[in-house]
């Protein structure tokens, strides 16, 4: 168990490594700016969100409920626990799933079919958790305290939503020509590989058939990941560097397993109208610089 908690602790106290951003709005945003910075609607569940770390024993297996601001959750599993199918496979035996929920008189209701609600036990927290079929189960778990990533507009508006991935500008820089292709959402990383390999030799990376971004989500506490469809989803930490450029670091929680073309930097953007973000990845593959420029709303 201290283990496992251990390894969930460094999604919330890693650091990192990133590049800047060019904070111009191109439709001025109709007048919504404050000071020059964009200002997206407050994350909705600001008020309520919170970390858990399960510290009991239970037959879904869940060791941690991540319960984010912007109305979205992730639950972190034992592999191998009785609704371990409907997740998907993550680093140290974790299986993470994300989705979405609502909270109404003190219960969260996951998109899952979870319903979930807590009840404060001196230091810990008593958790009942109803599943799907109507099994329910109860067991304890403490609320994780470790540090949140710097608070101001530009982290509420990167945490205010899960972001839907609708369009990827790849780019590249190699002998001296800037070669790139725009690919539609959701992205099917097969066909990134398909160009890379056209222009620039063997790609030897996690590129299957079906690996799709299907959106990417941040949290206050730190954690970044990307969430594919049928394939391991890639969980990290992130912190601001310098958030009032919107310049951040992340790092993946298990290297190994994540995509290699994307590494540590990366830089965001915002506009007001429609609520949107730019998210730029950069990464060196085979000594050549790339550039994922993500375009994306929120879901």
């Amino acid at each position: 168990m201290k283990k496992i908690l251990m390894m969930l602790a460094i999604v919330a106290t890693a650091l990192f490594v990133v590049t800047a951003c060019d904070k111009k709005d191109d439709d001025n945003n109709g007048g919504n700016e404050d000071n020059g910075t964009v200002t997206l609607t407050a994350p909705p569940y600001k008020d309520v969100a919170k970390i858990l770390n399960i510290t009991q024993d239970n037959s879904e297996g869940i060791k941690q409920l991540r319960i984010m601001e912007s109305g979205g959750f992730m639950i972190a599993r034992q592999a191998g626990s009785a609704n371990a199918r409907v997740t998907r496979a993550g680093s140290g035996g974790l299986l993470y799933e994300f989705g979405k929920f609502t909270y109404s008189n003190g219960k969260y209701v996951f998109d899952n079919g979870m319903t979930i609600s807590f009840e404060p036990s001196g230091s810990n927290y008593d958790i009942t958790i109803t599943w799907r079929n109507g099994t329910t189960i109860k067991t304890v778990g403490t609320l994780d305290t470790s540090s949140s990533v710097t608070a101001g507009v530009y982290t509420d508006n990167l945490c205010s939503r899960p972001w839907k991935v609708e369009r990827v500008i790849v780019s590249a820089v190699f002998e001296g020509k800037t070669l790139g292709k725009e690919f539609k959402g959701p992205v099917d990383l097969a066909e990134v590989k398909a160009w890379y390999e056209t222009n620039f030799g063997v790609l030897k990376d996690q590129f299957d058939a079906n690996t799709i971004i299907e959106g990417i989500y941040f949290d206050s506490k730190g954690l970044f990941a990307i969430n594919y469809m049928n394939r391991n989803d890639d969980v990290g930490v992130w912190r601001w560097t310098n958030m009032n450029n919107g310049e951040l670091i992340y790092n993946w929680n298990d290297k190994m397993q994540a995509i290699s073309l994307f590494t540590g930097n990366a830089s965001v953007e915002f506009t007001k109208n429609p609520e949107s973000c730019k998210l730029i990845l950069k990464g060196i593959v085979n000594n050549i610089d790339f550039e994922f420029t993500f375009y994306m709303k929120g879901f």
